[in-house]
């Protein structure tokens, strides 16, 4: 308060909280212990503090009691309102360091601090210095009042009235913010194509939402039975039960409940635990269990309900996914065999173990330095089933070239060569029905280059060094080393020690060397599982 401003504005002025009927509006008091609502005092009279702390201090709204924060300047509230963001009212007074330090204080709030939810009621002793219309107005400020107008009684009315207004404010932002997460939740989620990956992003998301820790589980019923159900992801304190089943890996009491959201298909809130029923169109539903240590109120048990249905809803089409993900495969298995079936010495196997190799190359390699970012998940998953294709094109070529046990001549050579750009062109023909990189355009390219050597010297193209891709490169290695450990109908398979020395001498020449260091990375760690 500055000069003239006072508890007192006069010598026979009415005194600033004089009685008028019931001291202070109090609502019932339903649990006085519950957080309080902080209103902050900006004024220069330690008076006013002081008595506004008085006659307040019965006061209750939605049966939570008022803590007073005190500042003695502009600059002091800036401070406390700078780290006290739950701050719902300010009683500002209008003069204080200079005559329209209050005034000036409101822009500050609203545009330096960003905060818009804080109700604040200005209270001034010379109302003539800053008339009320111009400041209600001119000032985004929710009440304006003459300190001898603002009795014990209205003081309550004002109060209940800002933090009403503070409280539907505040549930709105919740609220709004609440969807925001509940959108970016659903984008992460739906870019997941793994189930266990899925799952754990579940747990993550809905703590994101509900503003608590990642602790808690993801589980399906096992059986048609429901006496159980099986953990697919789990955090926290439930971080070693992944793949368990939920019955002998968490406590009972928590296993029952849980079972009884399986059963009664609602969701379960208590003081301690969220547990949310998904609800997937085929039946086979799932429960997210989060140890959120609080009783959820309305808003939050909303926005849980909301994204329950949003997970509800990517688990169905995670299944959708994983069901067109099976047909493709097998499509490919059928292509894949019809490619065996033309190869006399593949026993009808070859394309499965030439996969298998590739894939643990490729994974070996990701651990090398600069291959992290182009093997990735996609390319392991894609490389797996596109390297069954690699041979399609053989489909082609006559019998007679390929059952000839004598060396081919050099019509019967070019035969044979053409295998390459034939099971390119089948595969690419086929993806083209399929938008982005599949299974059938990943194995048109391995189709093409998998004769392609490191120095230039295969088929068809010519094509060297890094310009060969990738998956066909370490093909190229696989698919040597299995042709000369395998009997052919012109040969017998040769020794092991034999087969070996030809990829390691090949490495910088035939092979990429990255790939034959790999691949022998692999050959060690097969050998100690043995």
């Amino acid at each position: 308060m500055g000069s003239g401003d006072g508890l007192m504005a006069g010598g026979d002025d009415e005194f600033l909280f004089k009685e008028e009927g019931p001291e202070v509006p109090v609502a019932p008091d339903m649990s006085v212990s519950r957080q309080p609502w902080l209103i902050l005092i900006v004024d220069d009279d330690p008076e006013v503090h002081a008595m506004t702390r008085l006659v307040m201090k019965k006061f209750t709204y939605r049966g939570r009691p008022v803590q007073f924060l005190s500042a003695y300047s502009a600059e002091e509230a800036l401070g406390i309102l700078r780290n006290d963001p739950g701050i719902a009212m300010i009683l500002l007074d209008v003069v204080m360091e200079t005559d329209d330090a209050g005034l000036r204080l409101v822009p500050r709030i609203r545009d330096e601090l960003g905060n818009s939810q804080v109700r604040i009621i200005l209270r001034t002793g010379q109302p003539g210095q800053a008339p009320e219309d111009d400041v209600i107005h001119g000032y985004d400020i929710n009440d304006y009042k003459a300190k001898t107008e603002l009795t014990a009684q209205k003081l309550g009315t004002a109060t209940v009235a800002a933090l009403r207004s503070f409280e539907h404010i505040t549930e709105l932002i919740r609220s709004r913010q609440g969807m925001e997460r509940i959108i970016d939740a659903s984008g992460s989620l739906f870019a997941l194509r793994a189930i266990d990956r899925f799952a754990e992003a579940v747990l993550r998301e809905l703590a994101r939402v509900l503003n608590a820790p990642v602790d808690g589980l993801v589980c399906v019923p096992r059986g048609n039975a429901r006496a159980d159900a099986q953990i697919l992801a789990a955090s926290g304190r439930h971080a070693d039960s992944i793949g368990l089943p939920l019955g002998h890996s968490v406590d009972p009491g928590l296993a029952a409940k849980v079972m009884d959201v399986l059963r009664a298909r609602q969701h379960h809130f208590d003081d301690n635990d969220a547990i949310l029923w998904l609800r997937t169109t085929d039946g086979r539903d799932a429960v997210a269990c989060l140890h959120v240590g609080r009783p959820l109120d309305q808003l939050e048990r909303k926005l849980a309900e909301v994204l329950g249905a949003k997970i509800a809803i990517g688990f169905d089409n995670l299944h959708l996914y994983e069901q067109v993900k099976r047909s493709h495969k097998a499509a490919v298995i059928a292509l894949a065999g019809l490619a065996e079936y033309k190869d006399p010495d593949g026993g009808g196997d070859h394309g499965l173990r030439l996969s298998r190799l590739v894939t643990e190359i490729a994974f070996a390699m990701r651990s090398q330095e600069g291959w992290d970012t182009t093997i990735d998940d996609d390319f392991l998953d894609q490389i797996t089933m596109g390297a069954m294709l690699y041979d399609i094109g053989m489909v082609g070529v006559p019998d007679s070239v390929i059952r000839k046990d004598q060396l081919l001549d050099e019509t019967e050579r070019q035969q044979m060569e053409q295998h390459c750009e034939r099971g390119a062109a089948i595969l690419e023909k086929a993806s083209r029905l399929v938008e982005g990189s599949n299974y059938l355009s990943f194995g048109a390219a391995i189709a093409r280059a998998h004769h392609e050597r490191w120095d230039g010297s295969g088929y068809p193209g010519g094509l060297s060094g890094t310009d060969i891709p990738a998956a066909a490169r370490i093909v190229a290695v696989a698919d040597v080393y299995d042709a000369l450990t395998h009997r052919r109908s012109w040969r017998e398979a040769v020794p092991l020690a034999d087969a070996l020395k030809t990829i390691g001498d090949g490495a910088g020449t035939l092979f990429d060397p990255t790939v034959v260091a790999a691949f022998f990375k692999v050959r060690q760690s097969r050998g100690r599982m043995r």
